[in-house]
């Protein structure tokens, strides 16, 4: 059970003072972070302030982690969070949710969050006799499913990736043509819509969608 600590700051270093609060690090929990083992990150203050500690970023719930004395804590008090930077990945709050941030164009924005849910694993031949593969694995050709790891056996913990658009305090969820279309103005509806029966963007593609917002940005 998770316990809440309440309203005090958490000290990582002598200048590292963050709240928090200790997080549920059930197996669930710690099979739907997104790296392996906690990264060396920096989060970047409103206040201008600069701090670092090992962070992961939990699909469980979209929160950022942080480790102290072996112990996983929440990062809270995300309205005084800038940016939160974990190896190479940059990410933002929003409304108490951390995403990853594809692009800073200081236009229309590429922002990307990870899920995670639990799905069975099905009996399957192959060359080596019976094997459980996920039951809901996809194809190559579908990148919505970031990564799947094996959970008591029979089940597997995926991890997925969900893209948006971010336009000034406005996120718009993209699973279609439409969604993307309305993190534009009304006028640039046409040519959008000529750029998808050209070039057929997947949506669940990072770098389609990269690709067609840079062409948006400059209507």
């Amino acid at each position: 059970m998770k316990k809440i600590i309440f309203a005090f700051s958490i000290i990582l270093s002598s200048s590292f003072i963050l709240y928090a609060q200790s997080y549920d690090d059930s197996v669930i929990a710690h099979q739907s972070y997104l790296y392996d083992q906690f990264v060396d990150g920096t989060v970047l203050l409103k206040s201008g302030e600069v701090n670092q500690a090992p962070l992961n970023y939990c699909a469980y719930d979209q929160s950022i982690l942080f480790r102290k004395d072996g112990t996983a804590f929440t990062l809270t008090g995300l309205t005084t969070v800038d940016t939160i930077y974990i190896a190479d990945k940059k990410f933002i709050p929003v409304k108490n949710i951390v995403y990853e941030v594809a692009t800073h164009t200081g236009k229309t924005d590429l922002l990307i969050s990870y899920g995670s849910k639990i799905n069975p694993m099905v009996a399957a031949a192959d060359n080596n006799g019976i094997s459980n593969q996920n039951a809901g694995k996809v194809n190559n050709t579908v990148t919505s499913v970031y990564v799947s790891r094996p959970f008591k056996g029979n089940y597997a913990i995926e991890i997925t990736r969900h893209f948006w658009l971010k336009n000034f305090n406005n996120l718009y969820k993209i699973n279609t043509p439409k969604d993307f279309m309305k993190a534009f103005k009304e006028g640039t509806a046409l040519a959008i819509k000529e750029y998808i029966q050209q070039h057929h963007p997947d949506f669940n593609k990072e770098t389609d969608l990269l690709t067609m917002l840079d062409f948006c940005n400059q209507l």
